[in-house]
């Protein structure tokens, strides 16, 4: 173990997350449950938030927190996390905000976000950090569903940061994406609310319609927030940040600060797909 806050990964987390027992056991066993979350209210004044609040991007997939234009992602977080944060704070306990952001996927067939986990961003060696994907508009096959790999938040390891970093399952992602990850289906003010380690993707948007998602992070109440950064020479760096960095930011950036943990050399072993099939369907038994 390099540090408690890296790349333990264990079986469950030490805290009960969701208020509901069922939802609760549902989470601990696939990493997500998706949920009747946001009412057409909600949803009408979060689209109004994304379109006055014009990011300048007009074509291909975005996150919000990608844009270069610090006052939109500062305006983003705060108006999204609003309206957002009070929702989930209903459905988990324990928990409190850290970002709030559009993702954004105009049409085009380039826009697939492939097979990915997100970055690590507290300690999570004993409590999940929660992500919220809420549909703000239609997420049909068309637009491109949302994939996932259940239950891999409990044997996926390693670090995840920027720019980017080796996965253990990089080199059979497409198989895995094909065979393993299994569609679900997401409509309208519902939302996916996971634990970020959990592998998922969406395919591209083949429709004319622009797709926009409304989401949040949130961190077990006093974690500190962390990010790791991988240079070009190979040595990854692990920082203690501060609240406005995701507002900030631009991935290429070395985070300011002297890093809690320096690693040269970093690597991960590759896993074939034989094993990564193996150890997805031992977590399901």
């Amino acid at each position: 173990m390099i540090d408690s806050r890296t790349i333990e990964n264990p079986d469950t987390v030490t805290r009960t997350t969701f208020r509901d027992a069922d939802q609760e056991a549902a989470f601990q066993r696939d990493g997500y449950v998706v949920v009747d979350f946001a009412t057409p209210e909600i949803v009408e004044a979060l689209l109004e938030s994304y379109t006055r609040l014009n990011s300048g991007i007009d074509s291909g997939y975005y996150p919000s927190l990608m844009s270069p234009d610090q006052e939109y992602k500062a305006a983003a977080n705060e108006e999204v996390g609003a309206i957002v944060w009070p929702l989930l704070n209903g459905l988990i306990e324990g928990y409190e905000p850290l970002v709030g952001y559009f993702m954004v996927k105009h049409p085009g067939p380039d826009t697939e976000v492939s097979p990915h986990q997100d970055w690590i961003l507290a300690d999570e060696s004993a409590h999940s950090t929660m992500g919220v994907w809420l549909a703000l508009t239609e997420v049909t096959e068309q637009v491109g569903q949302m994939k996932v790999l259940p239950g891999s938040h409990k044997w996926l390891t390693g670090l995840r940061g920027s720019p980017g970093f080796p996965m253990e399952w990089e080199a059979e992602h497409e198989r895995v994406r094909d065979e393993l990850m299994v569609t679900v289906p997401i409509q309208v003010g519902q939302a996916m609310v996971y634990d970020i380690r959990v592998l998922h993707g969406t395919a591209p948007n083949r429709s004319q319609s622009t797709r926009v998602i409304g989401s949040l992070y949130a961190l077990a109440e006093g974690s500190t927030p962390i990010h790791f950064y991988k240079s070009p020479e190979g040595i990854v760096q692990g920082y203690e940040i501060a609240d406005d960095f995701y507002t900030t930011f631009m991935i290429g950036d070395v985070p300011p600060g002297e890093p809690f943990v320096e690693i040269e050399d970093y690597s991960v072993e590759q896993l074939s797909f034989d094993e990564i099939a193996s150890r997805y369907a031992a977590s399901r038994s």
